[in-house]
């Protein structure tokens, strides 16, 4: 769209026809997953907020259109989390603060893109609420977040929240079929995989080590669910080897049990690796209903655990362990 690649036309319309009828708001909130095209959705608002066409923004063809497609408008200004900070820091959102009394350098609006708002503290969101709350006239602020929640309230309470959802599957389907037609094979794993996001399909054809993650955790499977407690020490030790891949790792293993559970109900349609079911439908002849969903739901402890940092392996541990127990429970 306008050489942007964002995937929710019907919602850039809509703010780019308020920009062209001069009834664009001040602050804006996009909202939803990491994949989903938010950041280019920003650029290509502002690119319209600072294009010199009357009426037709973004015109792409004036000095600021083409600044702005190559990220060199001074007008549009873009504040994120330096790599070696844990969150976005307090002194440059008063920087931000301060350069809002900068009239634009050539263009009728002056845009903040803020990439990444979960990583505003409640300090820095306090200490950027007063020029929020009553901006010059020129500026505006695009607030990306993946949940909103991380908001206070009361920037939540001034700015227009853009919601982003899921993209449909044909869509997704049509967009991965014009870039990589090559990959035509494995698109209908990648559309049902990705869920509707796009992004992720992308980020998945630029993993060379994907497929080999992906066909290691499938072979491992009947060894997480098993109650040999040797096999506990194998799936420690295999989480241990690919500790930077373990949450992606977990992720494989949900998907594959859920699909288990699909096919045991004859629902092949609705399988997302579609691409194994052969092998899902082996493994569905060994394991019952009560196992599958216990393992399940035992690894969604365990992603949880290292989204609160404990060590990969220790979380596999946990998980195997458990998993086995309740399997020799039931054997």
């Amino acid at each position: 769209m306008y050489g942007y690649n964002t995937y929710h036309e019907d919602i850039m319309n809509n703010l780019i026809n308020a920009v062209n009828s001069g009834a664009s708001s001040h602050a804006y909130i996009f909202e939803g997953p990491s994949g989903l095209g938010k950041l280019e959705s920003a650029r290509l608002f502002a690119a319209a907020l600072t294009c010199l066409s009357d009426g037709s923004a973004p015109c792409g063809t004036c000095t600021n259109c083409i600044e702005a497609a190559a990220d060199s408008n001074p007008d549009i200004i873009y504040v994120e989390k330096p790599k070696d900070k844990a969150s976005i820091p307090i002194d440059e959102i008063r920087r931000l603060t301060d350069d809002c009394a900068v009239k634009p350098f050539n263009a009728p609006k002056k845009v903040y893109i803020i990439k990444d708002g979960s990583h505003l503290r409640p300090d820095a969101q306090n200490a950027f609420l007063k020029t929020f709350e009553e901006p010059p006239s020129y500026a505006v602020f695009i607030i990306l977040v993946e949940n909103s929640s991380v908001l206070l309230p009361t920037i939540l309470s001034r700015a227009v929240l853009i919601s982003f959802p899921s993209v449909p599957s044909k869509k997704v389907e049509r967009i991965l079929l014009e870039r990589h037609p090559d990959m035509r094979e494995r698109i209908p794993f990648l559309v049902s995989y990705c869920n509707g996001n796009p992004g992720t399909a992308e980020e998945i054809l630029g993993n060379p080590n994907f497929e080999q993650i992906r066909n290691t955790s499938l072979e491992a499977l009947p060894k997480l669910i098993s109650h040999d407690k040797r096999d506990t020490f194998y799936i420690e030790d295999l989480i241990e080897k690919s500790k930077d891949n373990a949450e992606m790792i977990f992720d494989f293993w949900i998907s594959f049990l859920r699909d288990i559970l699909v096919l045991q109900c004859s629902a092949f349609d609705n399988a997302v690796n579609v691409d194994k079911l052969s092998t899902l439908k082996k493994y569905s002849e060994y394991f019952d209903e009560k196992q599958l969903v216990f393992a399940a739901d035992t690894l969604v402890t365990g992603k949880r655990m290292l989204a609160l940092s404990v060590k990969a392996s220790a979380a596999a541990m946990y998980c195997a362990m458990k998993i086995n127990t309740f399997t020799g429970r039931i054997n």
